[in-house]
């Protein structure tokens, strides 16, 4: 029953998430099927929140934002254009509305609501850790958000301010951690429905904890106070690579990997390896280079591009880089060089001296999250707070983009999201660097 279901539900979101140009269709029918039951089973809710969420994680938004990191360049149309930073109010097509529709907030606080009325507090914390991702990545791509008054009928409902909004992803984490310790008879979770760890409460205690650590890190340029915290999360965090969270497919029609759905079937040609991110790879022999692309490097390694290929979302090498980083910014250059010769070693690198400090540790650090972060919007989220690599812009005179727009149809029925002239060239948490944090030059790209 759930794989039916996923098929569908993927099917429909890889046509929304392929279709960058199109328009996003809601209203009357498209957005009701008046065939659906009223009443989703817990599992069927969660099975849809799942399959909406890869697609939040793994379309447009990390796409897009992997090309203003430089780890791909625009091939054509579109791309060609947003790799030059051509963006408007249509560049995410609804991916600021699917915060909240079809798999988005309304079906998460739906479970939430359904698990609870069954007393099952491992599987209430479960959503809990999905709307704290979801909410906490839409954070990082809009700033503000409407979530503190979203969904209570309320009529226009203002913006959290983006430092607010992360506040209360760190809230509804906390409670999420608590709940997964639940026993007894009614603490069943979904079992078979959670396609990615199969109702592990551990596992998904684990991830929580790296969310926490990820989205305090996505603060710390205005709350540098905040590297003490990440290192109490991280080391609660993700452990090994088989408590990464990952996204999985059986590659059957509609049940196939979003990568492959976009860069083989609907858009081959768009996404193509950058120069300056295939050179990175070679100059530092890293074998990285051959797992994430082809022979010639002219496009995605064919395992990334299997249907049935298993993406990760969040991984534990992200945690223990995490780990290294903030522990390094606090001084702990032992645990710093521990951490990331731990992540190199997966990585099939060699260990760097236990003597390396200071910026040369830190940039070693910063380069291994950036290259680590490839296929995720982490990898921008990165730069944005440290302006490293210190990329050049594309475009000659111009800074790369910070932030994406908000969606014209969710303005549309929001008075109170700006048009798109009068909203922030950068977030909150995210002030411009006047150096890069690598290497201590000038920022080029901000």
């Amino acid at each position: 029953m759930h794989t039916i279901r996923l098929a569908s539900l993927l099917g429909a979101i890889a046509l929304l998430a392929a279709c960058s140009t199109d328009k996003f269709l809601t209203g009357g029918e498209l957005s009701t099927d008046p065939n659906r039951p009223t009443q989703a089973t817990s599992a069927q809710l969660f099975v849809g929140i799942q399959a909406a969420t890869w697609a939040e994680l793994q379309s447009d938004p990390a796409r897009v934002s992997s090309l203003w990191a430089q780890q791909f360049q625009g091939g054509g149309i579109q791309y060609l254009a947003y790799y030059n930073y051509d963006i408007s109010e249509q560049t995410t097509n609804g991916f600021h509305q699917s915060l909240y529709l079809g798999g988005g907030l309304v079906d998460i606080r739906r479970l939430q609501a359904q698990t609870a009325a069954a007393h099952d507090s491992v599987f209430l914390g479960i959503a809990q850790v999905m709307e704290g991702l979801l909410m906490g990545t839409g954070a990082d791509l809009f700033g503000a958000l409407t979530y503190s008054q979203a969904l209570t009928g309320t009529l226009n409902p203002p913006l959290d301010p983006q430092l607010a909004v992360y506040d209360s992803v760190q809230a509804v984490l906390s409670r999420a951690i608590v709940n997964l310790k639940a026993t007894g008879p009614t603490n069943a979770g979904p079992g078979a429905a959670d396609l990615s760890y199969g109702g592990d409460a551990a596992k998904w205690t684990r991830l929580a904890h790296t969310l926490k650590a990820r989205f305090l890190m996505h603060t710390a340029e205005v709350r540098p106070t905040v590297y003490a915290q990440v290192i109490t999360e991280a080391r609660q965090g993700l452990s090994g690579a088989g408590d990464d969270f990952n996204a999985k497919f059986s590659g059957n029609a509609n049940e196939q990997n979003f990568w492959y759905q976009f860069d083989v079937v609907q858009r081959p040609g768009y996404l193509i390896p950058d120069p300056q991110f295939v050179a990175l790879l070679q100059s530092r022999n890293d074998p990285r280079l051959h797992a994430y692309f082809n022979a010639d490097q002219s496009d995605l390694a064919d395992s990334l591009v299997d249907p049935a290929h298993t993406q990760p979302l969040v991984k534990a090498s992200e945690n223990t880089l995490l780990l290294a980083e903030a522990a390094q910014r606090t001084g702990d250059n032992a645990t710093a060089v521990a951490n990331l010769n731990l992540e190199r070693a997966a990585a099939g690198l060699s260990a760097e001296p236990t003597s390396l400090t200071g910026r040369p540790l830190l940039s070693e650090i910063l380069l291994e999250e950036y290259i680590n972060d490839f296929q995720s919007i982490e990898a921008w989220n990165l730069y944005k707070r440290t302006c490293t690599p210190n990329l050049t812009p594309t475009l000659a005179g111009a800074k790369i983009p910070a932030r994406f727009p908000y969606d014209a149809a969710e303005r549309n029925t929001n008075t109170n999201i700006p048009p798109l002239s009068q909203q922030p060239v950068r977030n909150a948490n995210d002030p411009p660097n006047a150096t890069s944090d690598g290497t201590g030059a000038a920022c080029k790209g901000q």
